[in-house]
């Protein structure tokens, strides 16, 4: 019963595409002049919908999508993966799939270093301004190196708090020996004394 349904909408909705015989001899359509101009032939209107041609960025954003939900044996291969098409075809796109890969936070490969090497092609490159990728690869880029520093100067608070700490550790051990010598001389002056 669905399917008759389907074939009768179907067909109506393809009949009623078809435009009526307007050839030489046919009678004006009701209400129209026959002096008045004609409408332009149907494939000169644009379409409502048009196929749009997915971009770069779109294809970056879906990449992304992809892998969100992957385990890490799954981002592996598709790491090996963008490496090869990468070393194949040193395509903006690939250039930028790779850098995401290997920026994906949790991941056992990630490699803020590489990624950014990576996008300062996109980056600094004059030649390619004018790719759509660009804008992507600019915030990006600044993400990574932004993160990098940030690693960096909370490595450097780390080495710091470590050597306050030996050097804490190390007055307290000055402290506990000058009060254990403290504690032993009390223990001799407090000694009775041998007639």
């Amino acid at each position: 019963m669905r399917a008759q349904a389907a074939c009768l909408l179907l067909a109506l909705l393809t009949g009623a595409c078809v435009a009526p015989y307007g050839g030489p001899g046919a009678p004006p359509a009701a209400g129209k002049r026959p002096d008045t101009k004609e409408r332009p032939p149907a494939e000169a209107i644009p379409s409502p919908v048009e196929q749009t041609k997915t971009s770069d960025t779109d294809r970056i954003m879906m990449f992304y999508a992809r892998l969100a939900p992957m385990k890490a044996t799954e981002l592996a291969r598709e790491l090996e993966d963008s490496r090869q098409a990468f070393e194949a075809d040193r395509s903006d796109l690939n250039r930028m799939q790779l850098a995401v890969l290997l920026s994906l936070p949790g991941t056992s490969f990630r490699d803020d270093a590489t990624a950014i090497a990576l996008l300062s092609v996109l980056v600094k490159d004059k030649a390619r301004e004018d790719s759509d990728l660009r804008p992507l690869a600019i915030w990006l880029h600044a993400h990574l190196v932004e993160a990098r520093r940030s690693d960096e100067a909370l490595q450097q608070q780390s080495v710091k708090l470590k050597e306050e700490q030996r050097r804490a550790e190390s007055l307290q051990q000055k402290l506990d020996a000058i009060l254990d010598m403290e504690m032993k001389m009390i223990e001799r002056e407090n000694l009775p004394k041998k007639k």
